[in-house]
């Protein structure tokens, strides 16, 4: 049985120029920060390069993404119209300005303009937070999917804020008359901003794509670890609160909460994919990656908070797990996503009015594959070499050489993608011209 849902209304969506503007924009904030990454790698960046770096791919790269995903998948999903899509190019448009700005001023190590453009940046994220909440629906419970998204987007509102703080702080100090240190506001920024705000709306989109895609169903045990991965919002909350009031037994319950509940979704989405009897595909050979890695790291995370939930070194985990979740879980997903996503949105708008009336493409005609195989395999390749050297098996070099494999893979992933809206976006292929003028 097809587990496409009988009730989404792609009536309500918004135009599809809408989340390809996020999605374009984050693809130009991936390759800033690849470029940023490499640069540090090199010690060719000054200022608060790392800072840079971090913002410009999960702020650029990875928010706007999901931003863009959201602003498309809610009213798809919920059958709701959005409730502005002006305030949704708003909130695009100073969230791009906002990540830009921060990340010149943070490679200039200019602090008054860190905080400037950082409100820019605010205004975007709450821009965005309060148009998807006023979009979701008000008076039915929600379901798994839609819980993820509300817990996300209360997530970016707090985070944002918490941010905004941190960057006024840097130029004008004001956490010590709250009370608090600045270790303690960046760890629970950090915890919502990758724990809250993007795993959870990962695993609430999950939730249907990978069902959707694999066309397989919850249940029997598949059930029980989705009530199991419940405990990962709570532990979310629990985490960081912790880190920001410094309370350290409930921020280590917390943070095993959290790996307990993650591990539950790795092993759903594994066997969710193990039950498919589809084709693979770019998506679902990305989302096999994210269920392998999200295993692997939620052990080493439960561990190294176990250990020292409060300390710096062990913000996302052990530190040489880093790149397994970042790459391994977040880049994946996100990869993997926009391999149907973009085609989708592109082909929808371009070809879906001509079916049965000329030949169009398939959806997975419009991008290479032989540049899917390439830049899946160079980023696996890039993370497998950074995470050896993390843990001292390779040697201190393969920093730099795994560095440069992940950023040729990223090269290769957005020229694919951006390539389907230049081939596609406007002028009909030769090939497929020429097919419908001899069908005519």
């Amino acid at each position: 049985m097809s587990a496409v849902p009988a009730r989404l209304a792609t009536d309500q969506q918004p135009p599809m120029t809408v989340p390809l503007r996020y999605f374009l924009a984050g693809l130009a904030f991936l390759l800033a920060g690849g470029a940023v990454g490499v640069a540090s790698a090199l010690d060719a960046a000054g200022g608060f390069a790392r800072l840079a770096h971090v913002h410009l791919l999960l702020a650029g790269w990875v928010c706007l993404t999901i931003m863009g995903a959201m602003t498309q998948f809610v009213p798809v999903w919920s059958n709701v119209p959005l409730h502005s899509r002006r305030l949704a190019n708003a909130a695009l448009a100073l969230t791009a300005v906002g990540v830009a700005g921060m990340a010149w001023a943070f490679l200039a190590a200019n602090v008054h303009w860190i905080h400037g453009f950082g409100g820019l940046l605010v205004l975007g994220v709450w821009a965005f937070a309060y148009n998807l909440a006023r979009s979701l629906p008000p008076v039915r419970t929600f379901d798994r999917t839609e819980a993820h998204f509300a817990f996300a987007l209360a997530c970016f509102a707090v985070l944002a804020a918490l941010g905004f703080l941190l960057a006024f702080d840097l130029s004008t100090p004001v956490l010590p008359a709250g009370g608090v240190a600045r270790p303690q506001v960046v760890g629970a920024h950090a915890t919502l901003a990758v724990f809250g705000a993007v795993l959870s709306t990962v695993f609430g989109a999950l939730y249907q794509l990978a069902t959707m895609f694999t066309q397989t169903e919850l249940e029997g045990v598949d059930r029980h670890l989705a009530r199991a991965e419940y405990a990962y919002p709570v532990g979310v909350v629990a985490l960081a609160a912790g880190r920001l009031f410094a309370v350290a037994p409930l921020a280590t319950a917390g943070g095993l909460a959290m790996a307990a509940g993650a591990f539950a979704f790795a092993v759903l989405l594994a066997k969710k994919l193990h039950e498919g009897r589809v084709d693979r595909t770019p998506m679902l050979t990305r989302y096999a990656v994210v269920a392998v890695a999200l295993a692997a790291w939620s052990p080493l995370a439960a561990r190294a908070w176990l250990a020292d939930p409060l300390s710096r070194s062990a913000l996302f985990g052990p530190p040489t797990a880093v790149h397994l979740l970042f790459v391994g879980v977040v880049g994946f997903v996100v990869m993997g996503s926009l391999y149907h996503v973009v085609p989708f949105i592109v082909w929808v708008h371009r070809y879906s009015d001509r079916l049965g009336f000329e030949p169009v493409p398939m959806i997975d005609d419009l991008y290479s594959d032989r540049l899917a195989a390439l830049d899946g395999a160079l980023v696996v390749a890039g993370t497998g070499v950074l995470v050896l050297a993390r843990v001292g098996v390779a040697p201190e070099t393969g920093v730099l050489a795994g560095g440069l494999l992940l950023a040729a893979g990223l090269v290769a992933f957005t020229a694919n993608l951006v390539g389907v809206v230049h081939r596609h976006g406007r002028v009909l292929p030769e090939r497929f011209r020429g097919r419908a003028e001899n069908a005519d």
